[in-house]
């Protein structure tokens, strides 16, 4: 393996010349710097980011930054499953990431003064609403920003289509004979949260079916414990009317949901239909087997990277700045036909 003492012998200067060569030190004149490069490239010897970055221009460091207020961060299958195809496919590309957070070693800083002392050369956004006075920062400055939940101006975001997947999964309910449909709706101030509960209104007036708000229940955020309050609320309010069916769209939400309506003892699917929206991998081991919307989450991972070093790169994006990725419905036994 090549080191620094290898390129300093064949160069004829010091090891800590060339350290200092690599870290672009002023006194390094620019001739001497030229041949140490030039012997370092020869040579096949690797160096730090430092040293990669003089050559570059680039760090060749991607930041990431997480959504843990909303108990969704890396430990989600959702966004692990994200951040594990973003990884694979900036990689390719010779980049690595580096997670991005509001502390610096034993100090306090902003997202912004992180990735600055990193040197990072892009950011992947994965945060929420709540975020948003946090990450303005970041949206203020020159670094290139991608998303994969909120949706900014003028920044590219990778999400699924939350409306066509909403849709896909109401429909199939309607198909099923279900017209007395319950939404249980991930936090409203999410996109998520927001385009799914829109897109339940919406079905509802295309199919001229009464939106009635006891049948509507909002979870606060995405833990069980939010889940578990949101379904005792469903129940109290509907248990002299309960709807045939019930479109949740969160799929950890629609397991607490079963669980706690099973609890009260409403049968799934027998007294009540449920479907949920993700597909993560848990949905296929619930009793029943939860019928949901999957995501593509692999995909939303490599399509974020792909424009992220483009913009990273200056090259061109044919694409808008909402990048929407198809969805499409699981079918299991969570859900049954009723009759008209």
């Amino acid at each position: 393996m090549v080191t620094i003492y290898d390129v300093a012998k064949e160069a004829g200067c010091s090891p800590a010349t060339v350290s200092k060569a690599f870290n672009n030190y002023k006194s390094v004149s620019e001739k001497t710097y030229k041949k140490i490069m030039e012997v370092a490239d020869r040579l096949g010897y690797t160096p730090n980011n430092s040293a990669r970055a003089l050559a570059t221009k680039k760090t060749w460091l991607i930041g990431v930054v997480l959504s843990q207020e909303l108990h969704a961060g890396i430990t989600h299958p959702h966004f692990s499953e994200i951040l594990q195809s973003f990884n694979l496919r900036v990689s390719e590309y010779g980049y690595d990431i580096v997670f991005i957070s509001k502390r610096f070693g034993d100090k306090a800083s902003s997202y912004l003064e992180h990735c600055l002392y990193r040197g990072v050369d892009g950011v992947l956004l994965a945060v929420g609403a709540k975020f948003r006075e946090e990450i303005q920062c970041l949206l203020d400055s020159d670094l290139k920003c991608v998303s994969v939940e909120g949706l900014y101006p003028n920044v590219y975001t990778v999400i699924s289509d939350n409306r066509m997947g909403s849709l896909q999964a109401l429909e199939y309910l309607y198909f099923l004979g279900h017209r007395k449909i319950g939404h249980i709706a991930c936090p409203l101030d999410s996109v998520a949260g927001r385009e799914r509960f829109e897109a339940y209104k919406e079905f509802l007036e295309m199919k001229g079916l009464e939106y009635n708000s006891k049948y509507v229940v909002e979870a606060q955020d995405y833990t069980h414990e939010a889940g578990k309050v949101a379904a005792l609320e469903f129940l109290q309010k509907t248990i002299d009317d309960l709807p045939t069916a019930v479109f949740v769209a969160y799929d950890d939400i629609a397991y607490v949901t079963m669980t706690t309506f099973q609890e009260k003892g409403v049968r799934i699917p027998e007294d009540i239909s449920i479907i949920g929206f993700d597909n993560i991998k848990l949905s296929s081991f619930m009793t029943p087997p939860l019928t949901t919307i999957e995501q593509n989450r692999m995909l939303i991972g490599q399509k974020a990277a792909d424009v992220l070093v483009s913009l990273i790169e200056d090259k061109p994006i044919d694409e808008s700045y909402e990048i929407r990725i198809p969805t499409r419905l699981i079918m299991r036994n969570s859900c049954m036909r009723i009759s008209d």
